[in-house]
């Protein structure tokens, strides 16, 4: 029995996602550093990432406006209108975009009572009626590739017709990546821009190369919070920054982390740091004489390389994990008679190459484009019983389905990428030992 849950593409995420590319090191563009950076990597992967789309409306009725919390930061967003007067259950207008390629029709829009419409100059349908009559939603394709809907909450039809043929939509770009950092300013004029800006006298100062996303990736999992995305890095939390920790004499002491853009020295965000996290964070500017990261392959900024997905996994296997081997794992472990043996194995691979080896990880492909060669680390995962004993599948962590029973295995396995996870009761398909990892240890 295999279970997967499927969830919104992240974005952020906590987990950034490019499109690859493998070239020699010493061989092509992809391949100098063009700053800081290592060059004996055996192979380099360029990458790209979806920009954002363009989600809007040019007329809305009076009274509404955008909701602060109402616009998504994924590639394709939604957007919420309010309308002030009348909170906190008053009327709204919502706007959305999905990837899709199968015609329109009542079946795409939930079996609901239809009548047709055009929006800009495209055949439309207006849904109405169960499940819930207070919803009106607008439905139509601008191109093969998308499906919009303005989807109204005690608003007339007429409203909502007119809200959808002013909708903006410009389906998402591609952003490439930087793989070299291209010229920033020395370590020493990094931290000392920090120092300025926090205008007190921090004894001890570390400057690691990096760009928010790995940042944010590090610091959110160690504060088990989200971490904001400071102004001047929103649409491009990828670029090179030299991320500066400020700390006190001892290591109970304050500490403060101040991000300084790494071609210009601009101070962009400070805040609290404290934790080990930045041991764990990447220096792609330290001479260390091999491939920075922990792999064999160079990997963009904007990327997490192996180390640092290292560290935001390193809890996977949960408190009570068995003990973790093979190239490229991690986890905890324990030892002990009876216990069940787990191995947690990294591997970074792409969208399609994943999907292929199940689609229902991302759901249908209607917020991520599993068209497009992108990269995504991949958490595979078994846990094999001791000789003579059985382990629990599903495990208890799981959320099981009405009426399921878990059964005793000899082994299970689960397979995660963000925000999507897939668990099998029996040995790990072959579909999944033979991932190619992209950036191997």
């Amino acid at each position: 029995m295999t279970m997967s849950r499927q969830g919104r593409a992240a974005t952020g995420m906590t987990a950034w996602i490019i499109v690859l590319a493998l070239t020699g090191c010493g061989t092509g563009p992809g391949a100098r550093t063009g700053g800081y950076g290592d060059t004996r990597c055996r192979t380099a992967v360029r990458g790209v990432l979806p920009a954002s789309a363009t989600l809007t409306t040019s007329w809305l009725p009076a009274g509404f406006h955008q909701s602060q919390q109402g616009q998504s930061a994924t590639a394709i967003p939604t957007v919420t209108y309010l309308n002030a007067a009348r909170q906190p259950n008053g009327p709204r207008i919502m706007l959305n975009a999905s990837r899709s390629t199968e015609p329109l029709n009542s079946a795409a829009v939930g079996g609901r009572t239809t009548m047709p419409v055009t929006i800009e100059g495209h055949p439309g349908l207006v849904a109405i009626g169960p499940p819930d009559p207070d919803f009106l939603g607008v439905y139509w394709k601008p191109s093969r590739g998308y499906l919009l809907s303005a989807v109204g909450y005690r608003v007339p039809a007429s409203v909502v017709v007119r809200v959808a043929r002013h909708v903006v939509f410009r389906p998402p770009g591609v952003v490439t990546l930087p793989l070299a950092s291209g010229p920033v300013i020395p370590r020493p004029a990094a931290i000392a821009a920090a120092r300025r800006t926090v205008r007190s006298r921090w004894p001890n100062a570390r400057a690691s190369l990096s760009s928010w996303t790995e940042i944010s990736a590090l610091l959110s999992f160690s504060q088990r919070t989200a971490v904001p995305v400071p102004a001047d890095l929103r649409g491009r939390p990828w670029r090179p920054v030299w991320a500066v920790l400020l700390t006190g004499p001892s290591s109970t002491a304050r500490s403060s982390l101040v991000v300084v853009d790494a071609a210009t020295g601009h101070p962009m965000t400070t805040r609290p740091a404290a934790g080990k996290w930045f041991a764990a964070l990447t220096d792609r500017a330290a001479a260390t004489g091999r491939c920075p990261g922990g792999s064999s392959a160079r990997v963009p900024f904007g990327v997490l390389t192996r180390d640092e997905e290292t560290y935001v996994t390193g809890d996977a296997a949960g408190p009570s994990g068995p003990s973790t081997t093979g190239p490229g794992s991690t986890g905890p472990s324990t030892t002990g008679p009876g216990k069940p043996k787990l191995t947690v194995r990294l591997v970074l691979s792409t969208i399609p190459a994943v999907n292929r080896a199940d689609p229902g990880l991302y759901g249908g492909c209607v917020q991520v484009n599993c068209s497009l060669d992108q990269l995504v680390w991949v958490v595979i995962t078994t846990v094999r019983a001791a000789p003579g004993h059985t382990v629990q599948c599903l495990p208890p962590t799981a959320s099981y389905p009405s009426g399921y029973h878990p059964k005793k295995v000899r082994q299970y396995y689960s397979v995660s990428v963000p925000d999507n996870y897939g668990i099998g009761c029996g040995p790990l398909p072959g579909r999944w030992r033979k991932l190619k990892d992209l950036a191997p240890a």
